[in-house]
């Protein structure tokens, strides 16, 4: 009886074992280190439950540097060397278009930021200004054959109206020539200075000539009224003007001077008896709407940027450079540029922070820096 029941037992084992053989049953999962680079096989996990398809990749926007959230401001700089003008974004350091020059171009652009004007050498030895777009470097107007263009590196500017103005000089007297905006069409003389005259300054409000020897300046309000300025300094190597007309001079040996605007004597400016050394030729810009005065200064110990509130000289800095900059600065409020050997680089107004934008080649000069 007992063998009986025990038969029975193993009978009904076997039938429940047939019956969930029926069923597929998950085989168990041996833990197995993966591979690093691949995920498990779905198929070594349960299955789950089915769920949605997952969306689509959302595509990235494209990031454009040249603005980064307005962080910092888009600014291209235009370095003049002794055959073409690069244009050098500030943000990237980018050269956005390169153009061909008889010599080493004199550079301005407009007030609105949308034109370039170059003043090179021709062959024949008479001198060639030319228009271009500013987002393209597309040459829009050409003005060939212009004589009697003054031997400095500082005879092109702007007015706020957009006429062009180029010094010009002969063995008695100096003038100054405009042309039309756009087309470059001759407009004639708008200035006259009896003697010498071999740098040219201009603003929205009024026009100067200046005699770098002698010292002596020669204004005009562009409503055909001139004057001499009272008071001269001899051997100036930097001048620059304010947009409102304010007009700066200085001569190395730390003499600086300055004639507001709509006045017409030299002044003197206080030198800060820290600030030790040579001023650099050309080493003068105006920054941060003509508030500050910006020089380039070589001494003992290297050289450096000096930084002046003019409304308020007790508010000045000094910003140590890396090198020595040659063929002048330029301010576009918060940075200042300038060559050093074959590198045109920035630096920071407000932080000291130097960078070198790019390998350019030797001979570099700074010529003009606009927004966008």
């Amino acid at each position: 009886m007992r063998a009986l029941l025990l038969t029975l037992v193993v009978v009904w084992l076997v039938a429940c074992r047939a019956t969930a053989s029926d069923v597929p049953a998950a085989s168990p999962t041996l833990a197995q280190p993966a591979a690093p680079t691949q995920p498990a096989s779905p198929t070594e996990a349960a299955a789950p439950a089915p769920t949605a398809a997952p969306p689509a990749p959302t595509r990235m926007p494209i990031i454009n540097v040249d603005d980064m959230m307005g962080f910092f401001p888009p600014q291209t700089v235009y370095v003049a060397m002794p055959d073409h003008v690069s244009a050098i974004t500030l943000l990237n350091h980018f050269t956005r278009y390169q153009i061909q020059t008889g010599s080493i171009a004199q550079v301005s652009s407009d007030a609105t930021g949308q034109w370039l004007y170059l003043l090179d050498t021709e062959t024949s030895g008479t001198s060639r200004l030319r228009g271009f777009d500013i987002p393209f470097g597309a040459q829009r107007a050409v003005q060939a054959t212009i004589a009697d263009v003054a031997a400095d590196r500082r005879a092109l500017s702007t007015l706020s109206d957009g006429r062009v103005l180029v010094l010009k000089s002969d063995a008695n007297h100096a003038w100054v020539d405009a042309y039309a905006a756009v087309t470059l069409r001759p407009l004639g003389a708008v200035m006259d200075k009896p003697g010498c005259g071999d740098r040219l300054l201009a603003s929205g409000r009024r026009i100067a000539i200046v005699c770098l020897a002698t010292g002596e300046i020669a204004v005009d309000d562009l409503h055909g009224n001139h004057a001499a300025i009272d008071g001269a300094l001899p051997a100036l190597v930097a001048t620059a003007m304010a947009e409102d007309g304010t007009l700066y001079v200085a001569t190395t040996d730390q003499q600086l001077a300055v004639v507001p605007a709509g006045a017409s004597t030299l002044a003197g400016v206080m030198w800060p008896s820290e600030w030790r050394g040579s001023i650099l030729p050309e080493g003068l810009a105006i920054a941060q709407g003509g508030d500050s005065a910006v020089i380039a200064q070589r001494s003992d110990d290297g050289a450096w940027l000096r930084v002046l509130r003019m409304s308020n000289p007790a508010e000045r800095k000094s910003l140590r450079l890396a090198g020595v900059p040659h063929g002048g600065i330029l301010t576009l409020w918060p940075f200042a540029y300038y060559a050093v050997e074959s590198t045109i680089r920035h630096i920071d107004l407000t932080s000291g922070l130097l960078e070198t934008m790019a390998e350019v080649g030797a001979g570099a000069v700074p010529g003009a820096v606009v927004n966008g």
